[in-house]
């Protein structure tokens, strides 16, 4: 009887001292054969009935006093992952929040058809990326894009510079075709008046 150790680390010797000392207490009988049966299957429960299962701890098991501890010892340790966490959260929705904000901002400055029209994140930074190259290309152009289609008119001028065999390209700059309809309605406009 000596070394064999059952679940959780409790010696067998502490469990048939601990099956005598119900017998004491005329609960069980301390024969062998009645005294498995009377014993609980789980060995969290051996430590939630008498008194005596206290006093007669094996070498390997913890005494409740150890066991509260070690369980404040682990809320402290989840207490602290918790606020680490809650702290990580608050710096990722004001991450999310800024990221939001600065693309609700350049929303407003990229025009758009129609004018209300709602843009993901990415169409935003696409969009964002094809107007600030248009913006260039008016830039570059200055009073030689009155045609309202600057984009075209300096690829062509790239083109023509490179000597590429391969055909020319168009580029679709969505703000060069923007301003074409607008010179065309205009023009409707100024003809019907």
């Amino acid at each position: 009887m000596g070394s064999q150790l059952l679940r959780h680390g409790l010696p067998t010797t502490t469990l048939h001292a601990m099956k005598s000392s119900t017998g004491e207490h005329g609960l069980a009988h301390a024969h062998p054969a009645h005294d498995t049966q009377s014993l609980p299957s789980d060995p969290d429960d051996l430590d939630s009935g008498s008194d005596s299962s206290e006093k007669s701890t094996g070498a390997g098991s913890p005494t409740r006093g150890h066991r509260e501890v070690r369980r404040r010892r682990g809320s402290r340790r989840l207490a602290g992952v918790s606020k680490q966490r809650q702290a990580a959260n608050a710096r990722e929705r004001d991450r999310t929040h800024s990221v939001n904000t600065a693309f609700t901002s350049l929303r407003t400055l990229i025009p758009t058809e129609p004018a209300d029209r709602k843009l993901s994140k990415i169409e935003t930074l696409r969009l964002a990326s094809s107007y600030i190259s248009h913006l260039a290309n008016v830039l570059l152009l200055g009073e030689d894009c009155r045609d309202g289609q600057p984009c075209l008119k300096y690829h062509n001028i790239l083109q023509s510079n490179a000597n590429l065999k391969s055909p020319p390209v168009r580029p679709i700059c969505t703000f060069c075709l923007s301003n074409q309809r607008k010179m065309l309605r205009d023009g409707e406009k100024h003809t019907t008046a």
